[in-house]
């Protein structure tokens, strides 16, 4: 009898050599879309939408721009790629966070952010 197929965890890492892999793909890409990105480029990265605040520990120390790319990037992705999808496990959350304690986080990336996902755990994550 079988039950189901065992898949073992990921073994991929995110660091910071990853997260600068990441952002220079995103580099001139007005990122109100996803219009210009192919979800195939970026399908080695998919694992990334699901990481948590210990995982993007390195990016603490990126800028509130490059914060807010990451931020819009995986907002966008988690909507309308398929297999990005992340729920209370979006990197979104954790990556506001890091943001939030830099005191950065905008009224309007907030509001941007609920008009561009229909993940009712963004921005902050699951109310408990």
């Amino acid at each position: 009898m079988s039950i189901g197929v065992w898949k073992p965890a990921s073994s991929s890492v995110l660091d910071a050599a990853t997260i600068r892999v990441l952002l220079d793909a995103l580099q001139g890409v007005a990122l109100e879309t996803l219009e210009g990105l192919n979800a195939q480029t970026f399908s080695d990265l998919a694992w990334t939408v699901t990481q948590d605040k210990r995982a993007w520990a390195q990016a603490e120390s990126l800028t509130p721009a490059e914060l807010e790319r990451l931020i819009r990037f995986f907002t966008l992705a988690e909507q309308q790629w398929v297999g990005w999808e992340a729920g209370k496990r979006s990197s979104v959350i954790a990556l506001v966070a890091i943001l939030k304690s830099q005191s950065a986080f905008e009224p309007e990336l907030r509001r941007w952010i609920k008009q561009h996902s229909d993940n009712r755990y963004l921005p902050y994550g699951a109310a408990l």
